[in-house]
């Protein structure tokens, strides 16, 4: 980290601390098993959903006659990487997901805010 970014890492490490601390509080009070039914199971789930999801916008069209190209070592850049990015539509979880199935957008332009992403996804996929 460089030194500009001291106080900022320091914070979150004292959060994370804080964050055992209460984990640890709730499972003496609680239980493990109590523990495990009302923190790990959620957390597990959540990041599976979350693995899914950034598989599909990074692996294969659901064509299988489009294939994507995939860039290692050199050849590799962010733009290549951001436009080898699919967009999905994830029905109702769309907003659940802040708009984030516009994922080539989000890849190219990360400042632009997730309540703008489909009206620039709109914009530039005539040039895309």
């Amino acid at each position: 980290f460089t030194p500009g970014e001291r106080n900022m890492v320091l914070t979150s490490n004292a959060f994370m601390i804080g964050m055992l601390g209460v984990l640890t509080a709730c499972t003496i009070k609680l239980g493990v098993a109590a523990m495990f039914n009302l923190y790990m199971v959620p957390y597990w789930g959540f990041v599976v959903w979350l693995d899914v999801v950034t598989y599909l916008h990074h692996h294969g069209s659901s064509d299988k006659d489009e294939k994507m190209p995939w860039y290692r070592g050199e050849e590799w850049s962010y733009l290549r990487g951001g436009l080898t990015t699919l967009d999905r539509d994830y029905g109702i979880f769309q907003k659940l997901h802040h708009e984030i199935g516009t994922h080539v957008i989000h890849h190219l332009f990360p400042q632009i805010p997730h309540y703008n992403l489909q009206k620039a996804t709109d914009a530039c996929k005539p040039v895309l």
